[in-house]
């Protein structure tokens, strides 16, 4: 598959781990304030990219994956975090968990997630993985049409929710194929 936009994704090191906190929080910021107090988005961001948090998950190598995207002129435009054979949610079924995959608003309609996917399915069949699955807010029809469309499927919902309220997510899972 080609695509206009080329995306460049490479793995993060300790060395990223500034880049990570801020397009982390930044992202973040730009698709889920609206979910959040203004305090309990800070205190939820302050958690989730804690340098020591991040910093004892980028050493973690054999269980989580970290990615950094960047676009033609080497800037940051997302990245992304996979848990490695983790028990999907509903079902229970070992996978690759996507935690993370967060693109600067900037960034969005430029296929950008397709690639970065796409980049992290190979990886994942690499590692002998057989699903890939994520969550996914209830209430963001646009990422859960975007997901369909590339083969996930809905697992089933979830409880999540924020300091303002019970928002829900949607599991969804990809079957990954092993080359033949």
């Amino acid at each position: 598959m080609s695509f206009k936009n080329k995306l460049y994704i490479r793995e993060a090191t300790i060395a990223d781990l500034d880049a990570l906190r801020d397009v982390g929080c930044e992202t973040y910021r730009q698709h889920f304030a609206q979910i959040w107090s203004p305090a309990g988005l800070q205190a939820f961001l302050d958690q989730d990219f804690a340098p020591s948090m991040l910093q004892s998950s980028l050493e973690s190598t054999e269980r989580h994956l970290w990615l950094i995207a960047s676009d033609e002129d080497s800037g940051v435009v997302g990245f992304s975090k996979v848990n490695w054979s983790t028990p999907a949610p509903i079902t229970g079924e070992m996978g690759a968990e996507l935690q993370k995959i967060y693109f600067l608003k900037s960034a969005a309609g430029l296929g950008y997630g397709k690639q970065l996917l796409q980049f992290i399915s190979h990886r994942a069949v690499q590692r002998g993985e057989r699903l890939l699955w994520l969550d996914v807010l209830k209430s963001n029809a646009n990422a859960q049409r975007f997901y369909e469309a590339v083969g996930f499927r809905a697992l089933g919902e979830i409880p999540f929710s924020t300091d303002l309220t019970e928002i829900g997510m949607v599991g969804m899972g990809l079957r990954l194929e092993p080359p033949k």
